[in-house]
């Protein structure tokens, strides 16, 4: 395992052309489709190769935006592109370790996730990300749009002064949700990979 503390969870548009899908396509990491027909599974490797970049580069962002040593202009600007990343109305679920040992966790919605991780109350915070652990496959929904989930491994430590006052390590499930969405610039319809709800399916003492 190795810690993803600098990540390209890639500020490039994962987007796809509206043409059938061709063997073009997989090795230029786009998937040509159009609305009418499924995923054929070259394109769902191009969509699990994005979904990797987008995970990565949302793990850069909470990198940051945890940090307090970062500047505020950096930590806002990184707030602002996480939520870039996700489908609209995403939530976050928080997991906390209580003095007696039990796991309380709640739900927020990301944008408020994000600010309330710029102001936790510790002098310092360090984030860090084991290796994208799994990728399930993409099915489609009853609403035409694509869905996945990401696994991944975050370790937390919080700090007063030099002294650790909270560490944890929470087990989390990104949902991957691709979508057809209109490309003002070329007038179609393309596919993007969006993250959405994360949960927190294990945490425990680090």
């Amino acid at each position: 395992m190795r810690y993803l503390l600098i990540v390209s969870f890639v500020g490039m548009a994962f987007l796809a052309s509206g043409q059938e899908p061709t063997k073009t396509a997989a090795s230029s990491k786009e998937a040509k489709l159009v609305d009418e027909i499924s995923l054929s599974d070259s394109d769902i490797e191009v969509f699990k190769e994005q979904t990797k970049q987008k995970v990565e580069e949302f793990q850069q962002h909470i990198v940051t935006i945890g940090s307090k040593d970062q500047p505020t202009e950096k930590r806002n600007m990184a707030e602002k592109e996480a939520l870039k990343l996700f489908f609209k109305g995403a939530e976050m679920q928080i997991s906390t370790i209580n003095t007696d040992g039990t796991v309380s966790i709640m739900s927020r919605p990301m944008e408020k996730y994000l600010a309330r991780l710029k102001s936790l109350p510790f002098t310092a915070v360090v984030i860090k990300f084991y290796d994208l652990v799994y990728i399930s496959s993409f099915t489609r929904g009853p609403d035409g749009r694509y869905y996945s989930s990401a696994t991944v491994i975050q370790e937390f430590t919080g700090f007063s002064g030099d002294n650790i006052v909270y560490k944890d390590v929470t087990k989390k499930e990104i949902e991957i949700v691709v979508d057809l969405v209109e490309d003002k610039f070329f007038n179609e319809k393309k596919w993007k990979v969006f993250l959405g709800n994360i949960k927190a399916t294990e945490t425990r003492k680090s």
